[in-house]
């Protein structure tokens, strides 16, 4: 069975998802629209993983699986009217051995500093250009994993 997991919701809440774990977890439908638009008819995903699903009235199911398998989404974005959008079906999978991609991310100096006033306190200051506002930027839209 191949799960959908949203790039936002595992970042916000940081949830370390890793190829061998057991999970028990509540599935919702995916979204179907926004699978086609990743991967056209490439592939299709029939449940998601959705960390505020129970917000909805909505079917689910439960499974108790393991993850065999989990591929990161990645996608060529573009400018729209809209706004930055995916490219219609041109994400692609790429394997990974978890999601720590989403949040894991390693600091340089120039994205992260802190500065001491005379009053003892810190200030701390960051800046980073995420891809996902760079038209024409490849981003991380999610991971899909294979539960057996």
């Amino acid at each position: 069975m191949l799960v959908w997991l949203t790039n936002w919701q595992i970042e916000e809440d940081r949830q370390l998802i890793t190829v061998g774990d057991t999970v028990d977890w509540t599935l919702y439908p995916a979204d179907r629209n926004w699978v086609r638009r990743l991967f056209a008819d490439r592939l299709a995903i029939e449940w998601q993983i959705d960390n505020y699903g129970d917000a909805v009235s909505q079917p689910s199911r439960t499974a108790s699986a393991e993850i065999t398998e989990l591929q990161s989404v990645r996608c060529r974005q573009l400018q729209t009217s809209t706004g930055i959008v995916p490219a219609t079906g041109e994400a692609t999978l790429q394997p990974v051995t978890d999601t720590s991609g989403s949040w894991a991310r390693r600091r340089t100096p120039h994205e992260h500093h802190a500065t001491v006033r005379s009053t003892g306190s810190f200030r701390y200051a960051a800046s980073y250009t995420s891809a996902r506002h760079v038209p024409e930027a490849e981003s991380l839209y999610g991971y899909v994993a294979t539960l057996t």
